[in-house]
C-alpha cells in the first residue's frame, strides 16, 4: 500500500504530541466511514489518548443506525457542537473515507494542515485538504477506507476485537458490493484476516438487511433504467420522486449485476437537489466523470450532488459527459 510505513511513523509522532484525537468521517456517514472511524480509535487507545468520533448527521441509513446503536455506549460519538465544548488547540484530526473539506463538518479554524491526517481511497483533486503528503494515506486502488485501516492496525501490531472486525468487514462489504466489485487479492487477504480475528459473517450481513418500503423504492428506480451504448446503464428518477442518497447508491450497485461496464443512478434528494451515484466494473473511471459534476470518487465508485437542478438537466449533462469521455475515446 502506498506510503503506509511513512504515514504510520508520522501519525504515531503526531498522536504522541497531541492532547486528543478527533476522528472525522464524511457527512452522510456510511458503513465504510463509520467502521474505519471505529478502527482508527484503536490507534488512539494504543497511545492512551482521549479520542472522539464526530458525526453530525441527523438521520442515519439503516445499517449505520444499527451499528450506531451497538457502539454509542462504548465510543464517544459527538456532534461538532458538543465536541467544541471539550476541544483543545492541540487536538489531532484524522479524516477517514474522505479527503475534501466540503464533505466534512469541520470549522475553518480546524482546517490546520499541520494537524490533519487523511485516510481515504478516493482520488485527490483541487478540493482535497492541503496537508503534507506524509499526513495522507490515500490509495484509490484499495477497496475501502476499512481495508486501509485494517492494514494500518496490522502495521501497528494492534489486536482487533471481534466487534471491530465486524465493523471493518461491513465497510469492505459495502464498498465492494459484498465482494463482487473492486475486491483485489489483497482485499480478500484482509477479509480472511478479519474472519480469523473473529468477524462474524452473519452479523455483518445483518447490516445490509433491507427496509421493505425503501427496497420497493429502490426497485422502482431500477425499473426506469435505460441501457445505452457502449454498455452503460442509467436510472433516472421521476422529477417528483424524492430518494435518500443511500437509496440512489443502492440502485447504482444493483445495476452492476447486468452485462454493463458502468452504471449511473440519478434522483432528487431534496428541493432541486440531485444526487448521482456511479459504479464501474473496471473499464471506465467513474470517479473522474463525477468531477464534471463537482463530485469525485475512484475508478470503481463515484458520486456527486448538484444543487438547483432537475433530474432531466443532470441526465442530459451526463449523456454529454459519457459521449465526450467514453464514446469519443
Amino acid at each position: 500500500m502506498k506510503n503506509l510505513d511513512e504515514f504510520k511513523v508520522n501519525l504515531e509522532r503526531q498522536i504522541e504530541q497531541s492532547t486528543g484525537v478527533v476522528i472525522v468521517p464524511h457527512n452522510n456517514v456510511d458503513l465504510d466511514a463509520f467502521g474505519s472511524a471505529i478502527g482508527i480509535s484503536l490507534i488512539a487507545k494504543k497511545f492512551k489518548k482521549t479520542f472522539y468520533i464526530i458525526i453530525n448527521d441527523i438521520e442515519l441509513e439503516h445499517g449505520v443506525s444499527m451499528l450506531y446503536e451497538e457502539v454509542q455506549s462504548e465510543y464517544p460519538i459527538l456532534t461538532l457542537e458538543n465536541y467544541k465544548k471539550l476541544s483543545s488547540s492541540k487536538d489531532l484530526f484524522i479524516l477517514t473515507d474522505v479527503n475534501k473539506a466540503s464533505l466534512v463538518c469541520l470549522d475553518e479554524k480546524d482546517n490546520d494542515s499541520q494537524k490533519i491526517f487523511i485516510i481515504d481511497h478516493h482520488n485527490e483533486d483541487e478540493s482535497t485538504f492541503m496537508t503534507s503528503n506524509k499526513n495522507k494515506l490515500i490509495d484509490p486502488d484499495v477497496s475501502s477506507a476499512c481495508e486501509i485501516v485494517a492494514e494500518l492496525l496490522k502495521a501497528y501490531d494492534i489486536d482487533i476485537p471481534c466487534d471491530v472486525a465486524n465493523y471493518l468487514l461491513a465497510g469492505i462489504y459495502l464498498d465492494t458490493n459484498k465482494l463482487s466489485n473492486n475486491a483485489t487479492p489483497e482485499t480478500m487477504r484482509v477479509v480472511a484476516n478479519l474472519l480469523d480475528t473473529g468477524a462474524n459473517l452473519k452479523k455483518v450481513t445483518d447490516y445490509f438487511t433491507e427496509d421493505f418500503i425503501s427496497d420497493r423504492r429502490v426497485q422502482s428506480l431500477v425499473s426506469r433504467t435505460k441501457i445505452i451504448p457502449p454498455h452503460i446503464a442509467i436510472a433516472a428518477s421521476l422529477e417528483d420522486d424524492i430518494y435518500t442518497k443511500e437509496e440512489i447508491a443502492k440502485v447504482a450497485d444493483y445495476l452492476l449485476k447486468y452485462q454493463i461496464d458502468a452504471a449511473f443512478a440519478i434522483g432528487n434528494i431534496g428541493d432541486r437537489v440531485i444526487s448521482i451515484s456511479a459504479r464501474s466494473k473496471e473499464k471506465i473511471n467513474v470517479g473522474d466523470m463525477m468531477k464534471e459534476f463537482g463530485g469525485g470518487g475512484n475508478q470503481y465508485s463515484g458520486a456527486a450532488k448538484i444543487n438547483d437542478c432537475s433530474v432531466a438537466e443532470v441526465n442530459k449533462q451526463l449523456l454529454k459527459v459519457i459521449k465526450n469521455t467514453i464514446i469519443n475515446d
